[in-house]
């Protein structure tokens, strides 16, 4: 069987063509939204905070390795219930919640607004919409009928456009321009019917399939990738998957490798490489290598394409995402049910 045949047999929510649909989200996400508006002095801002779980926080770990080098304050994610006390009346607070309804991200909501702190909501629809209509907190609205995962660039683009207009980051949109092109050249190169070496979200499938990832990238711009590689693979091929970074794997992580040899053959190792990666970086992972492929297959390498930081992110990401579907189809599994998530999620809504 084909891949193309295989993802018709098994994608019947059409997950593939959202992932492939990746470039026209950003033009959309861009061009909607551009009404709302944010009351709020920039100079009174002196910490960042983006709430949110899942496919709705990968957003912001996007946003903090794209500006953490460039936004004169610092960045936050919390993936959590509570906030941390340093949040205030001078703190900025991203409330992402695609679904409106999240219930760690409604109790950060909660304590954001109890502490005083300047509030902007990013949903597209649920409880998040109400509260942020009842107080007029600004409100970027998302198109809905997406699983969260696969509404990245709509949860992203309102951060990168809120950031611009405080002041607090550089106009997005030179950026996103090549990222789109780009995209859209890798889209073409990576479609299903193409089952050639350089169709590398397949190669990656295959080397996958019946092992477990491993994701290694170094910290910063890559660093989202490694998560959001993780987490797709887990969501969409349901599989176990792990992701870490260089350098500080080398402090602990690195001394596991070859003391288990015949566990390590059921690994696969993925670097995430980027022409940028610190020089010290780049000859750290290759000094690695020959400890890994001691005791395993050859390490897979993805390097980045394109210019700006954006670009080189959305590149690897978009051959993550792909990577996942096609081992779903690989694997015989529908990668847009998340079972597990619902059964969870309905359960502990009876222990309210």
């Amino acid at each position: 069987m084909s891949l193309k045949q295989a993802i018709q047999t098994v994608d019947h929510s059409g997950m593939l063509a959202k992932v492939l649909d990746m470039p026209s989200h950003f033009e959309a996400a861009w061009r909607s939204n551009q009404e709302v508006t944010l009351p709020f002095d920039r100079g009174s801002i002196r910490n960042i905070t983006i709430a949110g779980m899942g496919g709705s926080a990968i957003s912001g770990d996007v946003v903090r390795c794209l500006l953490q080098s460039q936004c004169p304050v610092p960045i936050l994610v919390n993936r959590h219930y509570e906030l941390g006390r340093y949040v205030n009346e001078h703190s900025l607070v991203f409330v992402s919640s695609y679904s409106g309804n999240t219930e760690e991200t409604l109790s950060a909501l909660a304590e954001a607004r109890e502490h005083g702190a300047k509030v902007v909501c990013i949903t597209s629809n649920g409880r998040v919409m109400e509260q942020a209509k009842e107080a007029g907190y600004p409100l970027y609205t998302l198109p809905s009928g997406f699983p969260p995962r696969s509404a990245l660039v709509y949860l992203t683009v309102p951060l990168l456009q809120a950031l611009q207009r405080l002041e607090l980051a550089e106009d997005p949109w030179p950026a996103i321009q090549e990222t789109i092109q780009v995209l859209n050249r890798l889209r073409e190169l990576y479609q299903p019917d193409n089952e050639t070496v350089q169709n590398i979200p397949l190669t990656v499938a295959k080397a996958v399939k019946g092992k477990i990832p491993i994701v290694y990238s170094a910290a910063g711009l890559l660093e989202v990738a490694g998560v959001r590689w993780r987490g797709q693979f887990s969501e969409n091929a349901e599989i176990l998957a792990y992701s870490n970074v260089f350098p500080e794997m080398n402090h602990n992580e690195i001394v596991g490798w070859g003391q288990q040899a015949e566990l390590d053959r059921q690994l696969q190792v993925i670097y995430l490489r980027d022409r940028q990666d610190h020089p010290r970086i780049k000859l750290r992972m290759d000094v690695l290598r020959e400890v890994i492929e001691a005791t395993t297959d050859p390490i897979l390498e993805i390097w980045s394409e394109g210019e700006s930081a954006l670009a080189r992110l959305f590149s690897v990401i978009f051959t993550g995402d792909l990577a996942s579907v096609y081992l779903a189809a690989l694997l015989g599994v529908d990668p847009t049910p998340v079972k597990k998530i619902d059964y969870l999620k309905e359960t502990l809504a009876k222990h309210h």
